[in-house]
């Protein structure tokens, strides 16, 4: 399954430099320029965030045929998008934004070139094959006309849209994401219940809503859901968009459900709009740092704490799982544990490396793992990889088992 990006593409731009006065001509700051730089933009940097995390990816639109456009494709090359794009624009859409060195955008100035773009979408949709991931990166600036979705799905792709225009140019997508800005002009106040009959209205499968520090709201035909995260400081947003789509993306091309990835989603775009620019997300920004471990630790020994501390080292969070009572029993048997879930549970949580503790009831500990998503799964060295639970959902560390320490020898030489 090939994932294929098409839209309006452009070339941003940043001038920066020091601002300490003001023109005798009129009153507006100088701005001495220090430095430039410049990205590719719109669809381009959708297609580079998504090849970022998730390898190769395609990227089809109109292009025109000038400095901006040579200077696109030559940004384009150092990635790992594969460029098939059309020079059918009389001008490249640009947008150059003047910045001080403390970061204040001043303003910004804009090269648009709206333009009949005939050409790139039909070597877009002759490029689809069956099962292919779509996503459509409207700017309404001519790449995406009312029927560019329903061509795409007619070749059995299932389509994604970050939209600019009218819903109904997007009519029976799997799954388009509005910002709450473009909700609200669209439909008014929004509400789960409304979401849900817009969403039917317009035959989409889900309808994700962006709406800034609120989060992301994510709705299909019977559910809702809701992920936020904390933000430590906005640099810039520009671009969070984009990130936001791409990592949705990424999800559903590794098997991820809409709100597993709109969760992961959530976090990136949290990390990104730290950073100030226009920033490429990167496999570190999707890693909330979630360390996961489990075990009855009925008697904490010198083992645990070490392989407890090692965990708390791998990541940023530490979650330790523990087996209730019912299941040490049907594990180990009716005389144990010595220790109840709660004393357990109480113990461990005066460490203060450990971050929280979950008590669970089934033999494993699969359903907390899948729920948790950790990014790491530490277990001692009687277990291997291959034999470890949730082994197919994180990365698995195996802790070297350290002799003369273990709870059951513990308990027998108590006996004696």
């Amino acid at each position: 399954m090939a994932i294929l990006v098409y839209g309006d593409v452009m070339l941003d731009e940043w001038r920066i430099g020091s601002v300490d006065r003001i023109s005798p001509e009129a009153p507006v700051p100088v701005l001495v320029e220090t430095g430039y730089k410049r990205n590719v933009g719109g669809a381009g940097n959708l297609a580079v965030n998504l090849a970022s995390i998730n390898g190769e990816v395609d990227l089809y639109g109109p292009l025109g045929n000038d400095k901006q456009g040579f200077a696109f494709l030559d940004l384009i090359k150092d990635t790992k998008v594969n460029s098939y794009l059309s020079s059918c624009m009389e001008a490249t859409t640009s947008k150059v934004r003047i910045v001080s060195t403390q970061g204040q955008q001043i303003c910004r100035f804009d090269t648009d070139a709206i333009c009949d773009c005939t050409q790139a979408e039909e070597r877009f949709i002759n490029s689809i094959q069956h099962n292919d991931l779509v996503v459509i990166s409207d700017y309404n600036k001519g790449a995406i006309t009312e029927q560019t979705v329903k061509k795409a799905k007619a070749k059995g792709a299932k389509v994604l849209v970050d939209p600019k225009q009218s819903p109904s140019y997007y009519r029976g997508a799997f799954l388009v994401k509005p910002n709450m800005k473009e909700y609200t002009e669209w439909f008014g106040e929004f509400s789960y219940v409304a979401a849900q009959d817009f969403l039917k209205e317009y035959a989409w499968e889900w309808l994700v809503v962006t709406d800034g520090a609120n989060g992301i709201h994510i709705v299909n035909a019977t559910e809702h859901w809701h992920c936020k995260e904390d933000v430590q400081e906005v640099a810039d947003v520009s671009g969070a968009g984009d990130t936001v789509m791409a990592i949705i993306t990424h999800g559903l091309h590794k098997g991820k459900s809409v709100p597993e990835s709109c969760e992961v989603a959530c976090y990136g775009a949290s990390r990104v709009v730290e950073k100030r620019g226009v920033t490429i997300v990167t496999e570190d920004d999707l890693n909330k740092g979630i360390v996961w471990t489990n075990g009855v630790f009925d008697i904490l020994h010198t083992g645990h704490l070490k392989l407890l501390r090692y965990a708390a080292t791998l990541g940023k969070r530490l979650i330790v799982g523990i087996n209730s009572d019912a299941s040490v029993k049907r594990l180990k048997g009716e005389t144990r544990p010595i220790n109840s879930e709660f004393k357990r549970k109480e113990t461990l949580e005066q460490l203060g490396f450990i971050d929280d503790v979950v008590i669970f009831d089934g033999d494993t500990p699969i359903d907390e793992i899948t729920k948790i998503r950790p990014d790491v799964i530490v277990k001692g060295g009687d277990y291997t990889t291959e034999t470890t639970v949730g082994n197919e959902l994180a990365k698995v560390v195996i802790f070297p088992t350290i002799e003369g320490h273990s709870t059951t020898e513990t308990i027998e030489k108590i006996k004696q």
